[in-house]
């Protein structure tokens, strides 16, 4: 009984420890011109220690690695951004990597080396191995766009969240480059607003191009405490799923089909996405419903856009915005119905990159150099092979009937 007495006391007393000690935060300037290797590695460390590459971090957090290497950060770096800045020049080309390649140790020193990284990258499916050797981290870290280091690493320095067992902050210690500092900051939705949420100097009709933090605080998902990473990164898994994910987008929309008196109504609820659907300027969602025969002759159809269009004609414009936001519920009416229709046929395309699409042909009726017109192909095939079907469904018209998107499986178009 006494030990048993030792151990409850040892556990609150840790519990209170941990409790009193504070969470130091992330500096201000965490996000501010990042840089991982100011000053020289501690002597004692070993030369993985000291790499800041994906493969070399990958030897002790393989689950960590293997999830994001599918990912879209993974492949910030990407020949539709890249083949866009022989144009640009190598300066005005940082700026972009701000966000694609975050580090200071990821810019161009100059345009020699933005010209050998371009052509080097034409070379490679990915900017780092994908089995993890670090015997071939041969490429550049920018190839690899927002990788470990990005977001845990400043001036040799690893941060991270706290741990999941114990939830302590401050410095941990480890046998690895030092241990860590850990901090609830990398579980905040703030922590990922540097990329995500534009400021609003750069509004277009009153609204950032990107303003994603700002539509989930005026989400219920705020109100709840409910933020990115509790639904990008479920369980800590570095996934950092989105609008090119069908089965994530599925989960967030609640379709359901129906018949009504005056034609078939299509009724999309955005039930668990934390901000306007789609949040950003470069996807479209085409809703499209056909009138059908017994045959299948069509008779007559009808389209709706959901998605915010934008140009750049001396200065951006904003054309239309018709995207959901967090909780809405929108009807799309196939009505009149011709009197011979047999069934109404619904289908809903999401083109994730349908923006970037229609600036990448731009591009290619331009004059492009050799190398750049090479990345825009690239990023061509890569754009339309990410379309997909979200929905797909026939609604009989002869009998009452009722489909749920949970019984329409998504697929590639």
């Amino acid at each position: 009984m006494k030990q048993k007495i030792m151990a409850v006391g040892m556990l609150v007393a840790g519990i209170l420890i941990m409790a009193a000690t504070p969470d130091p935060g992330l500096s201000d300037g965490y996000w501010h011109h990042p840089g991982a290797t100011r000053g020289a590695p501690p002597a004692h460390w070993s030369k993985l220690e000291a790499n800041l590459h994906p493969e070399a971090c990958a030897q002790c957090h393989q689950a960590q690695f293997s999830k994001w290497k599918d990912s879209l950060h993974a492949h910030a770096y990407s020949s539709g951004l890249v083949g866009q800045f022989p144009a640009m020049g190598y300066q005005q080309a940082n700026d972009c990597l701000a966000c694609h390649a975050p580090l200071a140790e990821q810019l161009y020193p100059d345009a020699k080396s933005m010209n050998e990284s371009l052509k080097l990258r034409l070379k490679h499916a990915s900017g780092f191995d994908p089995q993890a050797d670090v015997d071939k981290a041969s490429v550049p870290l920018r190839h690899a766009g927002v990788t470990c280091a990005a977001c845990h690493v400043r001036d040799w320095q690893r941060f991270g969240p706290p741990p999941k067992i114990s939830g302590a902050v401050g410095h941990q210690d480890g046998p690895e480059h030092g241990g860590f500092t850990a901090t609830r900051d990398f579980e905040k939705s703030s922590f990922c607003a540097s990329c995500h949420q534009f400021p609003q100097s750069m509004a277009v009709h009153g609204k950032p191009l990107e303003n994603t933090l700002t539509e989930w605080k005026k989400s219920d998902f705020y109100k709840r405490g409910m933020t990115c990473q509790q639904c990008h990164m479920p369980d800590r898994r570095h996934e950092f799923r989105g609008i090119h994910d069908p089965d994530m987008v599925r989960k967030g929309l609640k379709i359901v089909l129906r018949r009504q008196d005056d034609g078939a109504l299509l009724r999309m609820t955005s039930i668990w996405i934390g901000h306007a659907f789609p949040t950003y300027v470069t996807p479209k969602i085409l809703v499209h419903a056909e009138a059908l025969d017994a045959r299948g002759k069509v008779l007559r159809s009808w389209q709706w856009k959901i998605m915010r269009k934008v140009a750049y004609d001396q200065g951006w414009k904003e054309l239309s915005d018709t995207r959901l936001m967090p909780g809405e519920t929108r009807g799309f009416l196939a009505s009149p119905l011709p009197d011979a229709t047999a069934n109404v046929h619904y289908r809903i395309t999401v083109e994730p990159d349908y923006f970037y699409k229609s600036v990448y042909h731009s591009l290619l009726s331009d004059d492009l150099n050799q190398l750049a017109e090479a990345h825009i192909k690239r990023a061509v095939r890569r754009a339309e092979h990410d379309d997909y079907v979200l929905f797909d469904a026939l609604l009989p018209i002869k009998n009452e009937s009722e489909i749920n998107m949970n019984k329409s499986r998504p697929r590639r178009s």
